[in-house]
């Protein structure tokens, strides 16, 4: 939702705000947003810094719910100046590793992904399983993967690389052991950690493979593999190329095994996202080499606010940052805001020109394509899983205050509309086993009350209701929900009693106070807001009140339609019925031309009913 504001002249906070507004110069630089705490709540970057604080201090556009949360807890402001606006993104993001402000956007979910790390820091490097990046110690990192392709991909690179394993401190030139361990007999491992047993620069070698291989870079690698078996045959060095031979194999294995072909043969990453409610999904196809090497997903909750453009050009920043490998091409469903400014900064990284593109055609299309789906279909198993476990929950300890026992497995809401007392309705909606099921909502049209009285409304819905139920010999619901205070909840306890089920759990919701009423409770239970139990009831309280009135509205709709047209000549109920259902209204029906009343009814009915519509020949 869209706030539309003007900040009040008359706040201390906005004054001094202002003034330190004076302060900021029109430059490249970073902004530090911080609360009365003096917490970083906001890092931000802008080609000119006045012009963009400004718009927090004295804009008056429109906002959206995230900004407007930032904006009532800014207290102070800093900045940096910077030489240039790429040096202002490459600040912004060492400033926001640093300080993890909440308002921005944060890859939080990629600490549940593991990473292979290369321990290039020490003389005979390691490949070891890690969760945590530190950057600045020279060691190389590839991912994050999922678990199970990251302990895969280990064990592969033991079993065919034979890079050691141990965490021996060895230093080239000197033994670590007096003797090598059983991998070594097993030609697993080189043997490193006795002097003599193996050089530093064929032990790197190994490890320059297992870099490429990582990578993703596998035609570099077959290459360098089959030129390095060729010379070690010539040389009869049988065992070395009988090695190199068994390398390819693997590679060559593991590239058939990745189906999914990139644009050309061009390393790449395809961003697929897909939103819904602010919960977002993101899949990133790794493509290298022109194959299809790993996927990740990166989730977020709850996201103010979301805007395609500037919300994933944040995420492309924060996801970058921390991977060794960048592509040279990145493909996003959206050009991002600042497009060319975050590709300038990821070619600073990577030493060579990186492009971010919308593809208009080819294969990269099909692949955006794919990876969207990826992310729509990730987004329904994450979201739909959590969002249900988290109604399952509020049912529990709903249960828990209104003091049913077991479980409210089934529950069943009744609410009330009419139009000055016309059209009166009743809907029922059900929510069971963790969702709202709308093949079980049923429509009452209330036959034995006339004028507006919710009160004998809804205890005729009621009695209808559960008579079928007992009737059928079908189970009673765990709770009955009335949308309503005392009287309502009163009228449906007393429908339930004359068929002798008074004991049935029910409660009623009253709107305005959001209290909860209960038959032997002579106050009503209040709440607080956050309370996943009056969460879980105010769902599906809303949920009843969206189907009761569409259904009433859409009853009301129907009789006036057949009221104004029993009037005209020549249409009977049929042809009223297929006007309902072509035009909906009656004033779709009057504003319909000639031409589309002959489309429905035949040009000689058409011609008549517009005629008698539009007054002709009177």
């Amino acid at each position: 939702m869209k706030h539309y504001t003007r900040t009040p002249t008359d706040d201390p906070r906005i004054t001094r705000l202002r003034a330190r507004l004076a302060e900021i110069p029109e430059r490249p630089g970073v902004y530090l947003h911080r609360n009365a705490g003096g917490e970083v709540i906001y890092v931000g970057k802008a080609r000119n810094l006045r012009a963009r604080v400004s718009s927090y201090i004295v804009g008056r556009g429109a906002r959206d719910g995230k900004t407007m949360s930032l904006i009532l807890e800014i207290e102070s402001i800093d900045f940096v100046v910077t030489n240039n606006e790429l040096e202002a993104i490459l600040l912004e993001n060492n400033l926001i590793k640093q300080y993890q402000p909440r308002f921005n956007v944060l890859l939080r979910d990629d600490k549940s992904y593991p990473y292979l790390k290369v321990t290039l820091s020490e003389d005979y490097p390691r490949v070891v399983f890690t969760r945590r990046v530190h950057r600045g110690r020279g060691d190389a990192y590839f991912g994050p993967f999922f678990a199970g392709t990251a302990r895969k991909m280990l064990k592969l690179i033991g079993d065919q690389f034979r890079l050691r394993t141990c965490d021996l401190e060895i230093v080239e030139g000197k033994s670590a052991v007096a003797r090598p361990c059983l991998y070594y007999d097993m030609h697993q491992c080189p043997g490193p950690c006795v002097a003599g047993l193996t050089t530093r620069a064929e032990y790197r070698r190994v490890v320059d493979d297992v870099m490429l291989f990582l990578g993703g870079r596998n035609r570099e690698l077959l290459d360098a593999l089959k030129e390095r078996m060729y010379a070690a045959a010539e040389a009869e060095q049988f065992e070395v190329a009988r090695h190199c031979r068994d390398l390819i194999r693997t590679v060559e294995r593991t590239q058939s095994e990745q189906q999914v072909a990139s644009p050309g043969d061009a390393d790449a990453d395809v961003w697929g996202v897909w939103e819904e409610g602010g919960d977002v999904a993101v899949a990133v196809f790794v493509m290298r080499g022109g194959n299809l090497v790993d996927r990740k997903e990166v989730f977020w909750e709850k996201v103010s606010g979301y805007d395609a453009p500037s919300f994933l050009a944040e995420v492309v920043q924060r996801f970058y940052e921390d991977n060794l490998f960048i592509p040279g091409d990145v493909v996003v469903p959206v050009e991002l805001d600042e497009n060319e400014l975050v590709a300038e900064w990821l070619s600073s990284k990577r030493g060579r020109r990186v492009s971010i593109r919308v593809p208009k055609k080819g294969r990269a299309v099909d692949l955006l394509g794919l990876a969207t789906k990826n992310a729509h279909l990730s987004h329904g198993s994450r979201f739909r899983t959590s969002k249900q476990t988290r109604l399952e929950s509020a049912a529990t300890r709903l249960a828990e205050i209104l003091g049913v026992d077991g479980e409210l497995r089934r529950i069943e809401s009744f609410d009330i509309s009419n139009f000055q007392g016309t059209d009166s309705v009743a809907g029922m909606v059900v929510y069971e086993s963790g969702k709202l099921d709308p093949k079980q909502y049923r429509l009452f049209n209330i036959k034995s009350v006339e004028g507006a009285d919710d009160f004998r409304s809804i205890a005729e819905a009621v009695g209808r209701r559960y008579a079928r139920v007992i009737a059928e010999e079908r189970s009673m619901p765990d709770l009955i929900l009335i949308d309503g205070g005392r009287g309502q909840l009163n009228a449906a306890r007393a429908a339930l009693e004359k068929l002798d089920k008074g004991s049935i759990p029910i409660a009623g919701l009253a709107k305005r106070e959001e209290e909860i009423y209960l038959p032997d409770a002579d106050e009503p239970l209040r709440l607080e807001k956050r309370d996943p139990a009056l969460q879980l009831l105010q769902q599906i309280r809303d949920e009843t009140h969206r189907f009761s009135i569409t259904s009433h509205r859409k009853k009301r709709s129907r009789r006036t339609l057949t009221s104004e047209l029993d009037a005209l000549e020549g249409i009977g109920e049929k042809r009223k019925r297929t006007l309902l259902e072509h035009f909906g209204s009656v004033s779709a029906v009057r504003q319909a031309s000639v031409q589309d009343l002959a489309k429905v009814l035949g040009p000689r009915v058409g011609r008549a009913l517009w005629a008698q519509l539009n007054g002709a020949g009177k």
